[in-house]
């Protein structure tokens, strides 16, 4: 930020910002800078802008210092953050056993909660606040010997409050394994 006088200064000017931010102008000049870091880049905010105001000015040797009331407006570019849903299985799970499906998200879902779609047509909830969400389903019972692993994927994410929210489709896989059944 940088605060100017109209006429050069007396002695050192201290300028004031609502950021908190001091400026000070020496003696003979008529400006001074003062520099504030942007805000910190996230997962949920897309590019806006960020003011400050004159709260207070002192100093100059002047008759009458009145500040601008005009907030100085500065706006912030955004790069889009990705936030990735992925979803990972049990490994191994016996026939008619309980299989359980976590989907995570890396920052804490805001706004509203995010649903993921499952290819086995299930839906997971990951509430506000939450990075995590699970779902159960019952492994197959086959009185046939032997099973195929059992697979699922995610199909769609939808919610949250983030700037860019995909899904990681990578199949996951649970191994079964064969409870023998004694049928006559």
């Amino acid at each position: 930020y940088t605060a100017t006088l109209t006429n050069a200064a007396g002695s050192p000017v201290t300028v004031t910002l609502s950021n908190g931010a001091v400026i000070t102008i020496d003696a003979g000049k008529t400006s001074g800078t003062a520099t504030v870091p942007a805000p910190s880049d996230d997962v949920y905010k897309d590019a806006g802008s960020v003011q400050a105001t004159i709260t207070g000015a002192t100093g100059g040797n002047f008759e009458n210092l009145v500040p601008s009331t005009v907030p100085a407006v500065t706006s912030v570019t955004d790069t889009i953050d990705t936030s990735t849903v992925k979803l990972t299985a049990t490994g191994t799970a016996a026939e008619g056993g309980t299989v359980t499906y976590t989907a995570t998200v890396g920052q804490p879902v805001t706004g509203s909660p995010v649903t993921v779609s499952l290819a086995n047509g299930q839906t997971i909830t990951i509430e506000l606040g939450k990075t995590v969400g699970t779902v159960t389903t019952l492994a197959p019972n086959d009185a046939l010997a032997g099973h195929a692993p059992l697979t699922n994927s995610i199909t769609n994410v939808t919610g949250g409050n983030y700037e860019n929210l995909v899904a990681d489709k990578t199949p996951v896989s649970t191994t079964i394994t064969d409870t023998v059944d004694t049928t006559n």
